[in-house]
């Protein structure tokens, strides 16, 4: 079943190419018992041997090796030849081959007469799930014992096997064994697959929902910026026709100034002003004006003056610097001639054009 190969997978870690461990043994746990402890158990002293051959009758007597073939037989001819191939060795043998080359030892106790091993040896043992892991990871090496035979009834011991089917990874070191991982029982196997597939799935889950949400704030964020840029083409193009509308009405009232300026004088005379006009930057304009003509004709001869020399004045004032006394847009009523009688701007007068704006 996927739920071995996925449980062993996560308890593996990998090999180099040259078949060495990773270096993350300084997790696992030690066993109190080195290889040579439990093999010794294989061979119990006269008094428990009477007793195992009094439980289990005089099948103790056959050889480790024999035990092991005879065990990986049963389950091939049980299960068929999926089942992985368990090594027909002692189990002290089992963990000196593992860690002479560097590998993980991979120890399945099989009991009979538990009525939960059939089915773990059919669904998840032998199968293909279990022959692909095997076949993807060569620094696991497999042995199996039968908690009936002498050997396998003291590796349980040795494991602290609870309950059954019982799979353990170790790690065979100079100083004895290290539990990398053990599952006991298929029930407690299965549940951590169950878990590790639930929580893969909600990776997975959380993962598109983590996709989904960037797609959304992309297209929204496109949205946006595609709203601003139709809303800021708009605002320009207002802009620019209210522009030109200024413009066109801008011109249309030059024109109209220009027109009432076409009647002025030509020469000098006691009935006539001549204004010299001078702004900020230093330019100065001249006219000769009607002694009868109001401020208002004074500011459209500055208006048109402006136009033509592109000058970016709109409000100002007239001004004299002494006396001061200053002309606005409200004082465009008054003639030259009145203001004769205070600051005699006829026949000639200097008049400063201020910027109300700079």
């Amino acid at each position: 079943m996927a739920e071995v190969a996925t449980g062993l997978r996560r308890r593996v870690g990998h090999a180099d190419e040259g078949g060495n461990l990773d270096a993350t043994t300084s997790q696992l746990s030690p066993l109190p018992a080195s290889p040579d402890a439990i093999a010794s158990a294989a061979s119990p002293p006269t008094s428990s041997a009477s007793l195992w051959q009094w439980i289990f009758g005089t099948q103790a007597r056959d050889s480790p090796e024999d035990m092991a073939a005879a065990l990986h037989n049963s389950l091939r001819q049980e299960y068929g030849d999926r089942c992985p191939d368990f090594m027909h060795v002692p189990f002290r043998e089992a963990t000196t081959l593992a860690k002479t080359e560097g590998k993980f030892l991979l120890i399945y106790l099989h009991s009979e007469v538990h009525q939960d091993a059939a089915a773990f040896c059919k669904n998840s043992l032998c199968t293909d799930d279990v022959q692909a892991f095997a076949a993807a990871h060569d620094n696991v090496l497999f042995w199996a014992g039968s908690v009936l035979a002498p050997e396998g009834y003291s590796v349980s011991l040795s494991l602290g096997a609870a309950s059954f089917p019982f799979l353990c990874m170790v790690l065979s070191t100079p100083r004895g064994l290290n539990i990398v991982d053990k599952v006991q029982g298929t029930l407690s196997f299965s549940t951590e697959a169950q878990l590790l597939r639930e929580q893969q799935d909600e990776e997975y889950q959380q993962s598109l929902e983590a996709d989904r949400r960037k797609v959304e704030e992309e297209a929204l964020r496109q949205a946006q910026e595609e709203e601003q840029a139709r809303q800021l083409s708009i605002r320009l193009q207002e802009e620019a026709d209210a522009a030109r509308r200024a413009a066109a009405e801008r011109e249309s009232a030059i024109k109209v100034k220009r027109s009432r300026l076409a009647n002025g004088p030509v020469t000098k005379g006691k009935d006539t002003a001549f204004l010299r006009l001078q702004l900020h930057n230093g330019t100065k304009l001249e006219r000769l004006f009607w002694a009868s003509d109001t401020f208002h004709t004074v500011r459209d001869f500055v208006d048109v003056a402006f136009f033509e020399r592109d000058i970016a004045i709109v409000r100002y004032e007239l001004a004299t610097n002494y006396p001061r006394k200053c002309w606005g847009l409200d004082q465009s009523h008054v003639t030259l001639q009145d203001a004769v009688r205070w600051l005699g701007l006829t026949p000639q007068a200097l008049l400063y054009v201020q910027d109300l704006d700079s």
